[in-house]
């Protein structure tokens, strides 16, 4: 696709994008539901425009291979999920006692030091 008609696609959604918020905004005599529907087709027929441009269509190649990943991933069970969530708890308490301790400490050795 050249980018003449690139360039032109994407001015075409964004006055289409444009125009459903000028329209919705001023069209206050008609129900709140036809607004509503006006807006919302404004703005897919803005974004299916704009999904036939050369960024549209990488945007749309990256979240089908982001889905394809997705599926990939193994998810934790159930029984994991409790012992990692234990196991980062205690780890929490651990290091608060730690730090209380190098707190306390240190707060000693100040007062001991400077009288």
């Amino acid at each position: 696709m050249n980018s003449t008609l690139n360039n032109i696609l994407w001015l075409v959604s964004l006055t289409a994008a444009f125009a459903a918020v000028v329209l919705f905004t001023y069209l206050e005599d008609l129900g709140l539901l036809y607004r509503v529907l006006l807006l919302v087709g404004l703005m897919a027929l803005s974004l299916g425009i704009l999904g036939q441009t050369e960024f549209g269509k990488n945007a749309v190649k990256l979240i089908s291979d982001a889905r394809i990943e997705i599926a990939k991933v193994v998810w934790p069970g159930r029984g994991e999920t409790t012992q990692m969530t234990i196991m980062v708890l205690v780890m929490i308490l651990i290091l608060a006692l730690v730090f209380w301790g190098l707190d306390s400490l240190l707060s000693f050795l100040s007062r001991f030091i400077l009288g």
